[in-house]
This record gives C-alpha cells, sequence and structure tokens, in this order.
C-alpha cells in the first residue's frame, strides 16, 4: 500500500473506449494523465456487448441457414455441428477479443495506467484503493455501465435472472429463455437464441421493437419479427415469477416457462461508489449528473472540473459515440485548463447519429428522427416488392424511407428494415454528414441488382415529391 499523492493534468477513470480515447487525446495534447480502472479490463463492448452479441448472432444465422435448407424432419449426419459446439466457438471469439483488448489497454497505458478503484475525496482529488491519492486539476469519468436488474426480480427469481452480463458467460446453450424487453439487446438475442434453438418468447412495454420512430418502418420490422417467435409487444405489466426449472413469464395473453429470465432492460452509468458530488457534482431526481447548461454539447458536470464521456454521458450509449465522447470530453477538459495551446484547441465536431440492430434483417435509423422531422419534410419509400435484389432474396418486408428538406432538398436522416441494412445505413449517414441532397446523390452509380438500388428508388420518390410541390 502506498500514500503517495500522484500530481497530473487530468485523471481518466476507466479505461474501456471512451476512456482510452480520452486518455489518448490528452496525452498527444501534451498533458500528463493517467488512467484508473478497478479492472476486470476489457471494454463493455468486447466482454457483454456488441462483440459476443454479434459473434453469436453470427453462429444463430449459419446454424438457421443450415435448418433451412434440411428436408422437414431430416436428422443430421452424425458428427455434424451443433448449436452448443457454435455457442463455444462464440464466446472464444469474445475471449480472443477481450484478451486483445486487454492487452492494447496496457500498451497504451503503460506506466500511467493505475489498476485500482477510484472515489472522490476533493473537487480535485481522487482517493484509490490501493493507498495513493491523485491530483488532478480535470477528472474524466468514463466509467462504463451496468445492466439494469429490478431489485424486485432478483429477490424474486434469484440465479434464474439473468442479463447480458452473465448470458454471455454461460457456458452452456440455455435450453429455454424468457426476454424482458424488445430493445435492441432484447431483439437481437431473442432472434439470435431462438435460430440456436433455444425456445424463446419475448416481451416488451412499446408497441414497436427496437424503439424505431419510423411508424411503416415500426409496423414492418414488429411483423415480420413476430413471425420469427412468440412475442407481446405493449405489455406495461409484465411479470415473472419461480416456476419448476426456472421462471414463468407472463405478458398479457402470453405465458412462458423458461429456464432463465433474460432481464434486457437497458445499462446504467456507473457511477456508484465514485462519490461524485464530492467534486461539487450536482444529481438530478434520477442520480445523474447536471450537465453544464450554458455551454450547448459540453461534457462538463455544472459547477465542476469534471467530465463524463461513454456511458454515463448524456446520449446514446453506443461504442462508437463513446471513443468520439472520450476525445471530446479530453479536449473540453484541456480547454478549460486553457494552459498554453490548450485554449485554442479545435474540439471535434458531432457525427451524425446513427443506430443499428443486428437482427437480420437490420434495423436502422440514421439522422433525425421521423418524430423529430420538420412538418414540411419529403419522405421516400419503397419496399422490398419495389427493389428487385430484395425480389431475388424473397424479402419482401424490407422498407426504406429517406427523409429530406423540402425548401432545399438536403438529407436529414432514413430509417430501414433490411439484410444488409448496416451497410445502407453507413451511406446514408455519411451523405447527411456530408449535406447531400436528393439531387446530388441521384448523380451516383447505383449498381444492379444490390441493395443500394433501393436508396435510388427512394430518392426518385423523393424528387417527385419536391417537384409536385
Amino acid at each position: 500500500m502506498s500514500s503517495s499523492t500522484l500530481q497530473v493534468d487530468v485523471a481518466v477513470i476507466g479505461a474501456g473506449t471512451a476512456g482510452m480515447h480520452a486518455f489518448s487525446a490528452a496525452r498527444r495534447a501534451g498533458a500528463k494523465v493517467v488512467m484508473i480502472d478497478q479492472g476486470p479490463l476489457g471494454t463493455t463492448c468486447a466482454r457483454v456487448g456488441c462483440m459476443p452479441s454479434k459473434a453469436v448472432l453470427h453462429a444463430a444465422k449459419r446454424w438457421s441457414t443450415l435448418q433451412s435448407l434440411l428436408p422437414p424432419g431430416s436428422a443430421l449426419p452424425a458428427g455434424h455441428t451443433t448449436p452448443q459446439q457454435l455457442w463455444t466457438e462464440a464466446l472464444a471469439i469474445r475471449d480472443d477479443l477481450v484478451a486483445g483488448n486487454v492487452r492494447q489497454v496496457h500498451k497504451l497505458g503503460g506506466e500511467d495506467l493505475l489498476i485500482a478503484s477510484a472515489r472522490f475525496v476533493a473537487a480535485d482529488t481522487l482517493a484509490l484503493s490501493d493507498g495513493r491519492r491523485v491530483q488532478a486539476r480535470a477528472i474524466i469519468v468514463a466509467t462504463g455501465s451496468v445492466a439494469v436488474k429490478p431489485e424486485a426480480l432478483q429477490a424474486t427469481l434469484g440465479d434464474a435472472l439473468i442479463t447480458t452480463d452473465e448470458l454471455f458467460y454461460l457456458p452452456e446453450l440455455p435450453r429455454s429463455v424468457a426476454v424482458m424487453g424488445l430493445g435492441a439487446i432484447g431483439l437481437e438475442m431473442s432472434v439470435a437464441l431462438q435460430r440456436l434453438g433455444v425456445d424463446v418468447a419475448a416481451a416488451g412495454r412499446s408497441s414497436v421493437v427496437a424503439k424505431v420512430a419510423d411508424p411503416e418502418v415500426a409496423k414492418a420490422a414488429s411483423a415480420y419479427f413476430a413471425q420469427q417467435l412468440p412475442m407481446a409487444l405493449g405489455e406495461k405489466n409484465t411479470t415473472a415469477i419461480p416456476a419448476e426449472g426456472g421462471v414463468l413469464m407472463q405478458a398479457g395473453k402470453l405465458q412462458h416457462r423458461a429456464q432463465y429470465l433474460l432481464a434486457a432492460l437497458g445499462r446504467a452509468p456507473r457511477l456508484q461508489g465514485l462519490a461524485i458530488t464530492q467534486a461539487g457534482v450536482q444529481l438530478d431526481d434520477k442520480g445523474r449528473p447536471v450537465m453544464d447548461a450554458a455551454q450547448p454539447g459540453s461534457l462538463r458536470c455544472a459547477g465542476s472540473m469534471v467530465f463524463l464521456a461513454g456511458d454515463p454521458a448524456p446520449g446514446a450509449a453506443l461504442m462508437h459515440e463513446a471513443g468520439h465522447e472520450g476525445t471530446l470530453a479530453a479536449q473540453q477538459a484541456l480547454r478549460a485548463l486553457g494552459d498554453g495551446d490548450w485554449g485554442a484547441i479545435t474540439e471535434r465536431h458531432r457525427t451524425t447519429p446513427m443506430s443499428i440492430v443486428f437482427s437480420d434483417p437490420d434495423i436502422a435509423e440514421v439522422g433525425t428522427r421521423f418524430d423529430r422531422l420538420p412538418e414540411d419534410a419529403v419522405i421516400g419509400t419503397v419496399t422490398g416488392q419495389g427493389s428487385g435484389r430484395s425480389k431475388i432474396m424473397q424479402a419482401p418486408h424490407h422498407v426504406l424511407r429517406i427523409y429530406a428538406e423540402r425548401s432545399t432538398g438536403r438529407l436529414l436522416g432514413a430509417s430501414l428494415l433490411c439484410e444488409g441494412g448496416e451497410h445502407l445505413a453507413h451511406q446514408l449517414a455519411w451523405a447527411v454528414q456530408r449535406g447531400e441532397t436528393v439531387e446530388s446523390m441521384l448523380e451516383l452509380p447505383y449498381y444492379h441488382p444490390t441493395m443500394e438500388e433501393m436508396i435510388d428508388t427512394a430518392l426518385r420518390d423523393m424528387r417527385r415529391s419536391l417537384r409536385s410541390a
């Protein structure tokens, strides 16, 4: 145990995606900086988030593709790959990714990586669990998040209640799962587990899956996935009680007995134990830090030199956003310190919002959401019935909706449900960020037959609307 005090310009609490970006940005600018993490190292994305979920989704697609090609009732040949083998392989991929991430953190931080927990004892001082103290002129909190696990359900169900934090560490593929919550992760895991042969049913409070704002895309997505597995939408009073061998979930007319209840109810910022109010940070009625309202887009907590990045910060909890916020938090902290050239640091601009649900077909929203469009926005629509590639894929459920400003034709955003939608989402997000218009996009090539032709068709629909106006 050491009682020494380290004097630094910036202290970063958390060595996840946001923390690593914040640490790198501050160090590149010449600041004396440390990165503190209590462990285990490895980002939320790598351990229990985007990477294991995509590995499981890939395994599920492989298995479901095989099943779809077999004659009904036919048996697999002896020695064939099983869902359990695919599950084990997906978890091994996750472990390899985590190991690589841990090596990356050690290489990045070196001697400035402090493995310990931290808590505020003053506005500029952190006490570490190893006895040391860190005195910093600015502090960035990038502590990630924890999966929401309601206390009442935990008390009732015990080990039968899991989140993705536990799901991805189960060595055996579950026999059956009841899923509570049909946001992005709830939908992804419901689909993946069902396609791996797990007995799955799901329920959500919202009347649509994945919180899709566009009514046409929401309708198409809800209808499609309702054919894939039993689900109940718009159920505000879903209950779960212990039952022989696990749990019994009831949501309206839907009843499902399962080995586990998977709570897919979102994630909460990991702020417990930090004593963040000791730094002068005010909390709102939900226990979240109050941000500096005088600076729109600021990641600074009001009345303090504490900055938030990643999951603790307001906004979407997405990996690419966490990385951007880590860099931005460091830049804002250094500007606030104002030493030398720091006061003139150019802050990294915010990128076009983009969210993707890898549910196969993908659901994606980019730019301005439907519920925030101006009243006179122009909308171009194309479905799978009007797309050559979708017809080949026997996917009439595909739908793409693109939004534009009526006065200028400038693209505002889009929403979609289609296979390979992750790629269309990126192209459309890039177009929105670069200020493309309906006409400038129509000047670009669209190869036949590709999914990208859906963009061309939707744009032509929009051009007709603009010209008729």
